[in-house]
């Protein structure tokens, strides 16, 4: 069975990004879906004075435990248009430690508020960032106005086309496998000889197409006919400005 870790980029205790990782995890209760609390992972606002001590330990934890995972679902909270400066902190220090701290591994994007946009603004800075930080991006969502379209009752999504959007997603990622850094290693290191992988883009690349001579040429002609035309053109207005300063020399005007 796969890992997925889930967590929130929240440190309010009563996060509704959180009851929205705790929705999926109800209805996928056999797919290894887990929720990580990283609120207990406590770590000081990142600085290069606190680094050149060394980093905290509780940050070394919580790397190690997101190298167990083979992906990740991740419920941002959106403050002013940006994440949370408690998830920034700690991709800050995550990323001290390795830059690509997701291990090149799928992961889904989350955000739920009670606006009617859900956060889908500062979703799109993450969904760019991800890469950064080793991610493989499977989809966003964000559920808009929470208190309207989520039950805490029964722990339920109220719309039906949410409900499938975000099952959809969830389904992908759970499909996904993380990439395998030593994939085709021996390909690109060889590819000079390879006849494939790089070798062959190589080959390929550097092969002259069949019409390449053919289309050459012709612009050649193309560019010697400009250039002859240029010449014609200057010879036209040279003789015409000669003709110009002679008539106006035989009337007297100059």
């Amino acid at each position: 069975m796969k890992r997925i870790i889930a967590f929130t980029g929240s440190n309010n205790p009563v996060s509704i990004n959180e009851k929205l990782i705790k929705y999926i995890i109800k209805e996928f209760p056999k797919s290894g879906i887990e929720f990580t609390d990283i609120k207990k992972y406590t770590l000081p606002i990142y600085s290069q004075e606190i680094e050149q001590k060394g980093i905290p330990n509780q940050a070394k934890e919580l790397f190690q435990l997101l190298t167990t995972a083979e992906g990740f679902i991740l419920a941002s909270p959106e403050h002013n248009g940006l994440p949370s400066a408690f998830l920034k902190n700690t991709i800050d220090w995550l990323s001290r430690i390795d830059q690509r701290f997701l291990g090149d591994k799928p992961i889904l994007l989350l955000s739920t508020s009670p606006g009617a946009t859900g956060g889908n603004t500062h979703l799109e800075i993450l969904a760019n960032l991800v890469q950064r930080w080793g991610g493989q991006l499977v989809g966003r969502f964000s559920l808009g106005s929470f208190q309207q379209n989520f039950n805490d009752d029964i722990n339920s999504l109220n719309n039906s086309k949410d409900e499938e959007s975000l099952k959809k997603l969830v389904i992908d990622l759970l499909s996904k496998q993380s990439v395998d850094k030593n994939e085709n290693k021996d390909e690109v290191k060889d590819g000079s000889t390879s006849s494939s992988g790089y070798g062959k883009i190589k080959t390929t690349l550097n092969t002259p197409h069949a019409e390449y001579s053919t289309i050459n040429e012709k612009e050649k002609e193309h560019r010697k006919e400009q250039l002859h035309g240029t010449l014609r053109r200057e010879a036209r207005t040279e003789t015409l400005m000669n003709e110009i300063v002679s008539r106006y020399k035989n009337k007297g005007f100059l």
